[in-house]
């Protein structure tokens, strides 16, 4: 994808709910241009004699903590200032346009 042009901006803007100006749409175009030539810079680096990290770190890390289940909220409080409910769920309205 070399260029993004007004009607693809316009397209993606209304899927994602978005209202954009002509201006902002131009900003989008502008940056996006400035991305496409970052990328194609980072693209020309030859990385053919360079070995593949596995890791970033040298030694092992052991940070991560076990998954704990702690403090749980009984479902009736959770839900308590739910707008709309169905059972034991949120209901809230569709948000994704599946028009593509």
């Amino acid at each position: 994808m070399s260029e993004l042009n007004r009607q693809d901006i316009r397209k993606l803007a209304k899927n994602l709910m978005f209202d954009l100006s002509d201006d902002e749409i131009s900003d989008i175009q502008s940056e996006f241009e400035v991305l496409m030539k970052q990328l194609a810079l980072l693209e020309a680096i030859d990385t053919e004699t360079i070995e593949p990290m596995v890791t970033p770190f040298e030694t092992p890390t052991h940070f991560l903590r076990e998954d704990e289940v702690d403090a749980v909220i009984p479902v009736e409080e959770a839900l308590l200032n739910a707008p709309k409910r169905d059972g034991n769920y949120f209901v809230i309205p569709k948000v994704v346009n599946d028009e593509l």
